[in-house]
């Protein structure tokens, strides 16, 4: 017979491998876009503690224009920014699946911030602690109040844009899908979010498909009046951030669909300034905990 204490020793051990949750795991799932006629990859991440919750609400992201790349050897460029940054490389316990996919480079490649980037700026997840965060230099611009300005004519219908995130329209949504199907999404439970170019990809597919999406989070990002009357339809919550002392998408150019969602009577639209920001607001705003916590208060 095995002494007692032995055998409580098995029994504590074994209780404490079966609380211990799961470490959080980075996957490169392939897929052929339809769009692009090629074999790309995108990132799947699955929380701590994964296998023990049946289903888990899911956040797609959209990167900004400097993290385009070939989605094969340049997909790691999606790592420096955004919920995958904080989930991954900053090792916070996010409780979401995220879809972090790549824009192709087109004929962005000749940008200086595209042309001159190199591997050793990807954060990595380290053993321990955090990655130091990146911010632009300081702007000068005066904190002051603007007023809505029309958009450029150039913005045009976000969905027509050659360069823009729509190109990539069915393979997004063929993600979401597999993300349900393999990897316990939950579909009453799917988030959009994006920065800059990113955040105009969230307004144009959040119109296009909004009742795939809980709630939208453009960041840094505008969109034209346009998209309007679909997110009013669909009563989508819409929380939209801006830079205060942003020169890349100008605070002025926010205000023209903010206002328009308000004058069609949208129920739930928020709209938060980074006033001592420029357009690297958005670290801010995905290092807090305040949107996470919003995209969970919702469900469709």
């Amino acid at each position: 017979m095995r002494p007692l204490f032995a055998v409580l020793l098995v029994v504590v051990l074994n209780a404490t491998v079966l609380a211990a949750p799961s470490e959080p795991q980075l996957l490169r799932v392939t897929y052929p876009s339809p769009a692009l006629k090629a074999e790309r990859d995108y990132f799947v991440y699955l929380p701590p503690g994964f296998e023990k919750q049946e289903k888990w609400p899911v956040i797609l992201f959209l990167h900004g224009n400097g993290q385009r790349g070939d989605g094969k050897g340049e997909l790691d460029y999606v790592l420096e920014h955004g919920p995958l940054f904080e989930a991954w490389c900053q090792r916070r316990d996010l409780p979401f699946v995220i879809i972090a996919p790549q824009m192709p480079m087109q004929d962005q490649g000749g940008l200086d911030y595209i042309k001159d980037r190199t591997p050793d700026q990807i954060p990595r997840r380290k053993p321990e602690g955090t990655n130091p965060l990146r911010w632009f230099p300081r702007s000068q611009l005066p904190m002051d109040g603007v007023r809505s300005e029309p958009l450029p004519a150039e913005l045009g219908d976000l969905r027509q844009d050659p360069r823009g995130w729509n190109i990539l329209e069915r393979d997004l949504l063929a993600m979401i899908d597999t993300v349900i199907a393999r990897y316990r999404g939950d579909p009453r439970r799917v988030y959009l979010t994006g920065l800059s170019l990113g955040g105009e990809g969230s307004w144009a597919l959040a119109a296009a498909h909004p009742s795939r999406f809980a709630a939208v989070a453009p960041v840094v990002g505008y969109g034209p009046p346009s998209v309007a009357p679909a997110l009013v339809a669909a009563r989508l919550p819409v929380w939209v951030f801006a830079g205060g002392r942003d020169t890349a998408e100008p605070l002025q150019y926010f205000y023209p669909l903010v206002n328009e969602l308000e004058r069609l009577g949208h129920p739930g639209v928020r709209f938060t300034i980074e006033a001592d920001l420029g357009h690297d607001a958005w670290m801010r705003v995905y290092a807090g905990q305040d949107l996470y916590d919003w995209f969970l208060a919702h469900t469709k």
